[in-house]
């Protein structure tokens, strides 16, 4: 499952970033292998998602957050 799909308030361990450009940008963001993200907040018809990764709220926009295969926790 990738991060877009996570139900809110619910918690994922990311297991890898997919291939794309953005793949960097995501990882000096702190989306890295192994940490815990929890979707917090989802904005209506599609708009950004609000993650909490540590103490720290982050939001991505959907197809960012399709590029985050994460696990349930």
């Amino acid at each position: 499952m990738t991060a877009d799909s996570l139900p809110i308030n619910r918690a994922g361990k990311i297991i890898e970033i997919l291939p794309s450009p953005l793949k960097i940008n995501l990882m000096e963001l702190g989306f890295l292998p192994g940490r815990q993200i929890l979707l917090q907040h989802l904005a209506p018809s599609g708009g950004p998602m609000a993650f909490l990764m540590d103490e720290t709220l982050l939001a991505l926009r959907k197809s960012e957050a399709a590029l985050i295969r994460v696990e349930l926790i």
